[in-house]
């Protein structure tokens, strides 16, 4: 990120990727630029301000035919840019990315003065499918990213100039369906079925009508040489693989494929009487349970070979995630299938068959269905999976009315769903009845519901309570549904909400006016958006600087350190965070009851917190996020002084403290966590200074950690009088500490 930074380097890059270099240079150059592209983050600023000369070379770089080597690197950066959505993908398109493609496929096959012939798809697929070359995976996943992230209103064909996007098509759909005739998949190599599969998943994936329609037309003409059993033999290998011993019989590779094959299927034509032949959501219920127990487990990167230059070397401050699917790709095509079957169900229950009025679950199966299987993609969303299939789990979820996710901080912020006593929005409604509610959450959470600017300018829309508080009123429009707001309300305030069939409408409506886009999409069972984030429950932007800030305290950190505050007319020059008294109640008994005291400090604008500003800053993060930041153990921490090491662990020992007077629940145990991960890379002066701290706050089990961290050092440290700060308490854990750790193996002197 800070080579990012450089505009004479990254001028320089994007000149040596061009044409008027040697071949050798230009290779170099490219494989720069796939370290400066292992993130999305990277990939944008490189991107946004180099877009044209980088995209130029890589086509350039593709077209070259005589030059193996210039066209792998070519393809290979081309991969790693449009990973990710963003206006590049434009750029490719203009610069015919589609008719190079074509050419690599055929340009090889083909002599110098065949090169413009134009080949029926047949022709095309049967060049392809006889003359494999280890480029043709690379055309495979750069045609899927171009398509997946193809937008609704882009025309990829223009007049005249489609039939290279259409023949690209055809024939990923030709390779994908002779890749389902094969009595086994594993006839066929790897590096050809798994990125032709791929490609063509996600042209059905796509949001553009036409992608979409071209492949699901011409997967289907190929569908009635399959016949109807050939989706029993699909279903058949699959039970097979779930009714055995998972230590003997599961074939990851064998199961993906076999997933891949019956997702192609449903999203091409969709299958509404499917579950009245057998039970394919039972079978993918199943396999999805084993994934996330991780019994089933493999990587895209296991798979095909092509991939492997992505990962190379290593890398001490960046994450090279492989791709937005997750690691384990059988789980994200299991997910994908059960969705789309799912969805494609009506009016008959999932589990008993019974036909229904309305829903996909009838009321004798819910109780069992939501104790077993429900429950356990509910808890997969805390687990550390990525947003693809966290994303299809919520999707999952939201089909049987259960719309978000559940979090610890959510389920704190329920509790102000019934609590007036801050409340300072009134949303009325045409009948006459009345909801409140508190902007600090609303304004985070669903800005829509916010007071218009007039409001908030202070026009007679402000009023006062009977108690004397301020509050805005809000008058909502008579299409507005009170069951339907009460279900935005609870959705706002816990990240969670059941949503009933009968109730479904309106509340759609609803979400949709708000722009709350996850739950809208959600309701709609909409697919969804490939490479899209997974939003978790989050209040940290209603702390952020706005113009019309909802912020009723302060809180002032112990601090001589001067700072600037952009929150309008605020005169404090100590650091300071401008907050909520009902996100802060929420999670902190204390202050509750300090609020609710009577008392004057329940009165002052500002209360003056006993910690220094880099721990009030992380115990307002935990407040508004229900997670305490911690520090990255990479280079950046192990390049930082033994003052500044030394800075960041006492922050967690002063926050360990006040959790004990606070009444901070988890923060004791996390911040003692965050220390003892930190100790371990820590420079020895800094965790003796640390010890010393943590002593004299009383908390002593960060004192243990940091007498672990040094005690093989104890005879350097007591040499070089680095411990004359230790008392004689402290000196004496040391020594133990030192003499249990030589006892069991450790070195001398």
């Amino acid at each position: 990120m800070i080579l990012l930074k450089n505009k004479v380097l990254m001028a320089k890059i994007c000149e040596l990727v061009g044409t008027s270099h040697p071949s050798s240079t230009r290779i170099e150059a490219f494989k720069l630029c796939h370290i400066l592209l292992r993130s999305s983050k990277g990939c944008s600023q490189l991107m946004t301000s180099r877009c044209q000369p980088i995209v130029e070379g890589i086509i350039d770089a593709m077209r070259a035919k005589d030059d193996k080597l210039l066209v792998t690197e070519g393809c290979r950066t081309a991969l790693l840019v449009l990973r990710y959505a963003g206006n590049h993908h434009q750029c490719f398109w203009s610069n015919a990315i589609d008719k190079v493609l074509y050419s690599i496929l055929t340009g090889r096959c083909l002599s110098s003065h065949q090169s413009d012939k134009v080949l029926c798809d047949d022709e095309l697929f049967d060049m392809v499918s006889k003359n494999f070359m280890d480029i043709h995976p690379y055309v495979w996943d750069i045609l899927g990213y171009l398509v997946v992230h193809c937008t609704e209103d882009h025309h990829p064909v223009r007049k005249g100039k489609g039939h290279s996007l259409h023949a690209l098509i055809s024939c990923a759909c030709l390779l994908a369906t002779d890749v389902m005739r094969k009595s086994s998949p594993m006839t066929l190599s790897k590096d050809v079925q798994e990125p032709a599969l791929r490609a063509v998943l996600m042209m059905l994936l796509s949001p553009n009508g036409y992608i979409q329609y071209e492949a699901s037309f011409k997967l289907s003409e190929g569908l009635p040489y399959l016949g109807d059993g050939y989706l029993n033999v699909l279903l058949s290998s699959l039970e097979s693989n779930t009714t055995r011993s998972v230590a003997t019989s599961f074939d990851s590779f064998k199961i993906m494929t076999n997933l891949m094959n019956l997702a192609c299927l449903v999203l091409s034509r969709p299958y509404h009487n499917l579950l009245n032949k057998r039970n394919p959501i039972d079978v993918l219920s199943i396999i999805i349970k084993e994934c996330l127990h991780n019994n089933i487990h493999i990587t895209r990167s296991k798979v095909t070979s092509h991939l492997h230059f992505c990962f190379e070397g290593s890398s001490c401050c960046c994450y090279l995630g492989e791709e937005w699917e997750g690691e384990n790709i059988v789980l994200y095509y299991g997910l994908v299938g059960l969705f789309n079957l799912l969805r494609s169900t009506t009016l008959v229950c999932v589990q008993c068959k019974r036909k229904l009025d309305v829903g996909i679950l009838c009321h004798d199966c819910r109780d069992q269905y939501t104790e077993d299987f429900l429950i356990v993609l509910q808890r997969a969303l805390s687990q550390s999976l990525s947003s693809g299939p966290k994303l299809y789990i919520a999707h999952i979820l939201s089909l049987f009315g259960l719309c978000g996710s559940p979090s610890k901080l959510g389920g704190k912020m329920s509790s102000a769903l019934d609590n007036n006593d801050l409340a300072d929005l009134e949303l009325l409604l045409s009948d006459g009845e009345s909801i409140n509610a508190h902007t600090a959450i609303i304004s985070a959470r669903c800005p829509k519901l916010l007071p218009s600017v007039k409001c908030l300018l202070g026009s007679d829309e402000k009023v006062k309570d009977e108690w004397g508080k301020s509050v805005y009123r809000v008058q909502m429009s008579d299409r507005v549904d009170s069951h339907a707001l009460k279900k935005i309300l609870e959705y706002t305030y816990t990240g969670f909400v059941m949503v009933g069939d009968d109730i479904v409408k309106p509340v759609r409506t609803l979400a949709k006016y708000c722009h709350l886009k996850p739950l809208a999409e959600m309701l709609q069972k909409e697919q969804p958006r490939w490479n899209s984030d997974y939003t978790r429950y989050d209040l940290t932007v209603a702390l952020g600087p706005v113009e019309h800030s909802f912020s009723d305290i302060i809180l002032e950190a112990q601090s001589n350190e001067e700072m600037k505050c952009d929150h309008g007319p605020c005169q404090l020059s100590t650091p300071h965070v401008h907050s909520h008294k009902t996100v802060l109640i929420m999670s902190c008994d204390y202050l509750r009851a300090l609020f609710r005291s009577g008392m004057h400090e329940s009165f002052s604008d500002v209360i003056r917190v006993p910690l220094g500003w880099q721990a009030l800053d992380k115990l307002v993060h935990w407040f508004y996020s229900g997670e305490l930041p911690s520090v990255a153990l990479d280079c950046r921490w192990n390049n930082l002084s033994s003052d500044e090491q030394r800075s960041h662990l006492n922050a967690y020992a002063e926050l360990s403290s006040l959790a004990e007077f606070w009444f901070l629940e988890g923060v004791k145990e996390e911040s003692l966590s965050a220390a003892s991960s930190l100790l371990g890379s820590s420079t020895s002066a800094a965790a003796v200074e640390f010890v010393a701290f943590a002593a004299n706050l009383g908390q002593w089990e960060m004192v243990e950690a940091g007498v672990r961290s040094v005690a093989h050092l104890y005879p350097r440290l007591r040499d070089s009088g680095r411990l004359e700060r230790l008392d004689e308490e402290l000196l004496n854990m040391l020594r133990t500490e030192y003499v249990r750790y030589s006892q069991h193996g450790g070195g001398g002197n």
